[in-house]
């Protein structure tokens, strides 16, 4: 059963710890109107979904090798984390209230169980172009992992309608799929909002329409009328919203490949354009 889980200004450690790491915080960017919602908004368990079990499912599985755990360490200390997506040979692109002044910024592209989670592969030198108001930051690696992982493709269009999937880290867990109960409630020229689980760690989530070969909107923010007391759990109406991923594309395609670039190869899922070696 779903519930809707909103980027939390605390977020807490997906390992068991007690520790509390402080979150960026950011709010919906447009209103919306929850009060004359049908059964589509369900509560109960999460629907998340272990990437490391979906090896079977090659084109999903080869898609999530191109999502990112961004973590941020202040003197090697953990703060906290995000998610983002590989877009190029060395850039990723993310949630601008991800940056954290003096924080270093560390890439986990193959973090699919716990003993994974010390492993980057590589580390972010600068920010290429970040906008506060589409809530983006396209960042540049200080190595080319996207010629090992391959990137992904930004959609020129965001759908109105049907159902979306999110590959993300929520909480910082090893990586995950939404894709049960997440229908699309509303579109608007600047945001896409829907009902795919997520949580705080998936700010920066790419969010796909339901076929996967396409980045259409970028997860930023959630909404709940009411929590419960771990402040996780969407005990009431609540609703997720992303950026239509076609603003943010007009601000940074001079730095993206071709390949990054919407109807640029045919390929379904995988990017044919950049050489994959497969697990």
């Amino acid at each position: 059963m779903n519930k809707f889980y909103g980027l939390l200004p605390l977020l807490f450690c997906s390992l068991g710890c007690a520790k509390e790491f402080e979150y960026p915080e950011v709010a919906f960017i447009e209103p919306v109107n929850l009060k004359n919602q049908t059964s589509k908004i369900i509560l109960g368990e999460p629907n998340f979904e272990k990437i490391r079990t979906l090896k079977n499912e090659t084109k999903i599985f080869n898609t999530a090798r191109r999502i990112a755990s961004i973590i941020l360490k202040n003197n090697g200390e953990l703060i906290s984390y995000c998610s983002g997506s590989l877009v190029g040979p060395d850039l990723i692109l993310t949630n601008e209230h991800c940056l954290m002044d003096g924080e270093k910024m560390y890439i986990n592209m193959e973090y699919l169980e716990e003993k994974d989670l010390g492993n980057y592969q590589a580390e972010v030198v600068s920010v290429v172009k970040k906008s506060r108001e589409l809530d983006y930051a396209l960042l540049r690696l200080n190595k080319s992992i996207g010629n090992h992982y391959g990137w992904l493709e930004l959609a020129n269009d965001t759908p109105s309608k049907g159902d979306v999937m999110i590959i993300q880290h929520p909480q910082g867990r090893d990586k995950e799929i939404s894709r049960v109960q997440s229908s699309i409630f509303q579109k608007s020229p600047v945001v896409l909002h829907y009902f795919a689980d997520t949580e705080g760690g998936s700010s920066g989530s790419p969010v796909f329409n339901l076929n996967g070969n396409k980045i259409v909107a970028l997860h930023h923010a959630g909404l709940c009328e009411e929590k419960s007391d771990d402040r996780r759990r969407c005990l009431s109406k609540g609703v997720n919203e992303g950026m239509v991923i076609g603003n943010i594309k007009t601000e940074i395609k001079e730095f993206l490949p071709p390949c990054a670039l919407d109807g640029a190869f045919p390929g379904e899922f995988v990017n044919k354009c950049a050489y994959i070696s497969e697990y």
